[in-house]
């Protein structure tokens, strides 16, 4: 171990490797998160950072810059050699830097709150998608497309799961995430919110074809089951993404992307 590093057995850097299990970060409400583009997103984002691990061999990169960022908004930095880096890491390459963040999850009941201003807006609904790399991707496009707010339900893939927050390519952090405990919760707030429900479902009617009103939360779910626990009374309209008959469905971060581009059109909140 490089002098005046901290090693595995450091009492943080141990607290920080528990956090790679689900059942530590709801204790604790806390997530890792890695690589000098999500830590960065994370403090452009203003996320709460208690902890940050870099490796001191990369004093004069960009990752310095980012611990020091760190540092100054109250977060303890914490020097340790590569091999304790790889440890935190859960990548087969540690990208240098590893940070503690706090939940940034509101409880869905601030839905209506966040488009009180918005004549017009755009919610997604990720219900309970279970592939991590699906949900990041609708991450990315929620925020691309304007979305107000990415909605998490409880069948659905942890919300801090760490390839979630790749594919996400620090969307995750420009986008409010908002979490809910059941499908009536969640139906319950986009009334409360004036937001009619969409639901993406296979052989549906053409998205392309669907006025929209100004206020849309759309439902995506699972990628083989689809809208399962969804009472079909709730939904106000139901849209499907055409393709060729010899085709394969859409996995649901692709077919949920295009919905979104679709009805962010639609209702105008693609950003220019």
């Amino acid at each position: 171990m490089a002098s005046g590093t901290a090693g595995f057995h450091h009492p943080l850097v141990r607290a920080a490797k528990a956090l790679h299990h689900k059942k530590h970060r709801r204790e604790e409400r806390c997530f890792l998160v890695e690589g000098p583009n999500l830590v960065a997103a994370a403090l452009d984002a203003r996320a709460r950072l208690r902890t940050i691990f870099f490796n001191p061999r990369d004093a004069a990169t960009p990752i310095a810059e980012l611990a020091a960022r760190a540092k100054e908004v109250g977060a303890d930095e914490i020097a340790v050699d590569e091999r304790t880096l790889s440890v935190l890491s859960t990548t087969r390459n540690p990208q240098g830097i590893v940070a503690v963040a706090e939940f940034v999850d509101k409880p869905i009941e601030t839905l209506a709150a966040l488009v009180r201003d918005t004549p017009r807006s755009l919610a997604l609904v990720v219900h309970d998608i279970g592939d991590p790399g699906n949900a990041g991707t609708l991450v990315r496009s929620a925020d691309a497309f304007g979305a107000c707010a990415v909605c998490f339900g409880p069948d659905a893939v942890e919300p801090y799961n760490d390839k979630l927050l790749r594919a996400s390519a620090g969307a995750f952090f420009r986008v409010p995430i908002c979490t809910y405990d059941n499908w009536a919760q969640m139906a319950s707030a986009a009334r409360a919110a004036g937001m009619q429900l969409f639901g993406a479902e296979a052989g549906a009617a053409d998205v392309r074809a669907v006025t929209a009103p100004a206020r849309v939360a759309l439902v995506v779910g699972h990628e083989r089951h689809g809208l399962t626990g969804v009472s079909s009374g709730d939904l106000d309209v139901r849209i499907g993404i055409p393709q060729s008959a010899q085709s394969d469905s859409l996995n649901a971060g692709v077919a949920g992307s295009l919905a979104l581009y679709e009805l962010s059109r639609h209702i105008g909140t693609l950003k220019p």
